[in-house]
């Protein structure tokens, strides 16, 4: 009797040939394409992290000025300056919010995403962290200006409240600090997993 040819082992054999090549071939590609689209969703979004961080720069030097003019007893200039730098402490802040809010709509959970999501929540809080000392510094300085440059009676109260905001804004500045060495240690985190995914 001949021999007839079985296609149930040939169909076998193309559905197992089939499931290999999607293992060796289209699982690293899929993985290789998710990858990419990770590290481009990082990259688009540290270049708007970078103009936000302009922003932040504008918002410091205004507050250096502020510092310099507290020193000069100009407390109208300090005013002005910490007015201005609240400002843009204001813009940075929620425009690292912005950034956050977009990471966080990312299609796929990523733990590097995270980490990057944390990273710019804490930029975001640093610039709040400053918005708020500053709005301290101005009203310390109202009351300095009040206490040295009108006809107070000698128990007016002006100087020890202008004491107890500059108190409030060294607490704040005291946050900003703890959230600039937490947003360290989680950069460093990040480079760690950045490191690992290019071995």
């Amino acid at each position: 009797m001949k021999n007839e040819f079985d296609w149930s082992y040939l169909a076998l054999f193309l559905i197992i040939g089939l499931v290999i090549g999607f293992v060796i071939v289209i699982i690293p590609f899929q993985k290789a394409n998710t990858e990419n689209s990770v590290y481009k969703e990082i990259l688009y979004q540290q270049s708007k992290a970078s103009d936000v961080s302009i922003i932040s720069q504008k918002a410091d030097s205004y507050y250096n000025e502020a510092g310099f003019s507290y020193e000069n007893m100009d407390y109208k200039g300090v005013e002005s300056n910490c007015r201005l730098a609240r400002d843009y402490y204001s813009d940075a802040s929620q425009g690292y919010k912005d950034i956050k809010s977009e990471l966080n709509s990312f299609k796929r959970q990523d733990n590097l995403i995270e980490i990057y999501s944390e990273l710019i929540d804490y930029n975001s809080k640093i610039e709040l962290n400053m918005f708020e000392a500053c709005e301290h510094f101005e009203s310390a300085v109202r009351y300095y200006d009040i206490y040295y440059n009108t006809d107070v009676p000698y128990d007016d109260m002006s100087y020890d409240m202008g004491t107890g905001e500059i108190g409030s804004m060294n607490e704040k500045i005291r946050l900003h600090d703890r959230n600039v060495e937490k947003f360290n240690d989680l950069l460093s985190d990040f480079k760690i997993e950045i490191k690992k995914r290019i071995k």
